[in-house]
């Protein structure tokens, strides 16, 4: 008997970077083992965690193997430089009491696409991230709009490879906020692959 697919719920930020990223994922990939809901709410990480958990409360507050929709819940969520958001402590808490998965970027999402197409070294704030997209004339309008064509495939495979290398730079480092340039959003997106 094949094993049922596997529900992920995932609430992103904006409505454009997270947002487009993870639903064009779920078009291309056409997962025949994973289903992905991209939440309708947005905002600040302990707006889009509250929001996380509400959702999983309208579905009786427990992951899916403990009898509700959902086998993981996960919220991307933008650290900001060079001042984190207000909230990002309490977003951490709460989802930790909660059971949801966070996946941060450090500064914000656009570092994971840059990721897509080029190495990242020194430290990076909000706005040098979405300069460096800008210059990227191949794939970003400028809006936060981005042509997906040129972030999936080999691109993300690239991309997973330097956010790794990232990653192990700051080992030792505890809180998202002093880590930069840093994601774990690669954690997330290999785990969706990884389910196929």
């Amino acid at each position: 008997m094949r094993n049922p697919r596997r529900r992920y719920l995932l609430f992103c930020e904006d409505t454009y970077g997270g947002t487009t990223y993870f639903t064009e994922m779920r078009r291309r990939q056409r997962f025949s083992n994973v289903s992905i809901e991209v939440g309708p709410d947005h905002g600040e990480p302990s707006k889009l965690v509250k929001a996380a958990r509400k959702r999983m409360g309208a579905a009786g507050g427990r992951r899916r193997d403990q009898g509700t929709e959902y086998d993981e819940v996960w919220c991307v969520v933008d650290v900001e430089a060079p001042r984190a958001h207000d909230s990002l402590d309490e977003a951490m808490s709460l989802a930790r009491e909660c059971g949801i998965h966070v996946a941060y970027a450090n500064p914000c999402f656009e570092l994971w696409l840059l990721l897509h197409q080029q190495d990242i070294g020194g430290y990076l704030s909000t706005d040098g991230a979405m300069d460096k997209m800008k210059k990227l004339k191949c794939c970003y309008t400028g809006s936060k709009d981005f042509n997906a064509a040129h972030f999936f495939g080999d691109p993300q495979r690239e991309a997973i490879k330097r956010a790794e290398r990232l990653h192990g730079r700051h080992k030792g480092t505890a809180h998202p906020r002093d880590r930069n340039p840093w994601t774990d959003i690669h954690l997330l997106v290999r785990r969706l692959l990884d389910q196929e």
